[in-house]
């Protein structure tokens, strides 16, 4: 029952008893018309209505405040009831949001963690090309040396040859000590070459019979030279005097493997670069 609604029964109470009294008042007043007993009658009515209502109010007042109190309390309770809730939710929420927080710094972690580990990876490819590069420009300076060396060469040979074969019998024979000799140089050095290279070539415990067997066919499938191993042998040696286009396809075939033996070299550096990088 809300305060309004107490307080207006309470002043409809009071305007009954009040009525009452009036209307026993005029009636008795009818049976008595006496002023002094009116005015004791009235007096003691004017006490007793102060005492009611002064009752009545007090009771009234002590209903409307045990009321008051009791609403109070229940509300007070749901509210209570209401923000414990509301607290446990956001408790709820900031334990999500603390979790949430860990999650993105462990995600975070992990991310700068693959940067340092590519950054590592890329600087050691970075390493590797330049080691490759390095290599690769090594052995373009040096295959381009030995075909300078091999044009040198065969500009000599050629240039001897052009020589012996335009001039007279007795005019070669004059000047054969000079053109011979730079020719005899030039064959010399390509035996030599050929001697290196074919000995580092050979297997241990291979044959030099087996091993010119193999040379000869080599030099066979890279020229396209009919070549015998008497020929390949010969020239090993030292023995007699090659003709020009043998000892081109030999020379051919000891390129091929002073640049094959280069490539090798290469690639084992840069295998060993790539190690220290990595280590």
């Amino acid at each position: 029952m809300g305060i309004a609604t107490m307080w207006s029964n309470l002043k409809q109470k009071i305007s009954d008893g009040l009525s009452a009294r009036v209307t026993r008042i005029v009636n008795d007043l009818d049976t008595k018309n006496n002023t002094p007993e009116i005015e004791n009658i009235f007096s003691k009515l004017t006490a007793e209505i102060n005492t009611k209502i002064t009752n009545e109010l007090s009771t009234r007042l002590s209903e409307v405040n045990s009321s008051f109190t009791a609403e109070l309390v229940r509300n007070n309770n749901e509210l209570n009831k209401k923000l414990t809730g509301e607290i446990a939710k956001i408790n709820s929420r900031d334990a999500g949001y603390f979790s949430e927080a860990q999650n993105i710094l462990l995600m975070i972690n992990d991310i700068e963690e693959d940067c340092r580990n590519d950054f590592g990876k890329i600087s050691s490819e970075f390493n590797s090309v330049r080691a490759s590069i390095e290599a690769l420009r090594n052995e373009m300076i040096q295959r381009y040396a030995i075909a300078q060396r091999l044009q040198i060469e065969f500009d000599q040979l050629s240039e001897n040859q052009s020589e012996a074969s335009n001039r007279s019998r007795g005019s070669a024979n004059s000047s054969s000590g000079n053109s011979s000799g730079s020719s005899n140089s030039s064959l010399v050095e390509n035996r030599n070459r050929f001697k290196r290279v074919f000995d580092s070539e050979k297997e241990v415990g291979e044959t030099n019979d087996y091993a010119l067997e193999t040379v000869r066919r080599e030099i066979r499938h890279l020229t396209g030279e009919k070549i015998g191993k008497s020929t390949v042998e010969s020239f090993y040696y030292g023995k007699g005097e090659p003709k020009y286009t043998t000892v081109m396809s030999i020379m051919r075939w000891v390129e091929s493997k002073e640049i094959a033996s280069l490539d090798n070299n290469n690639a084992s550096s840069a295998n060993n670069n790539n190690e220290n990088n990595m280590g």
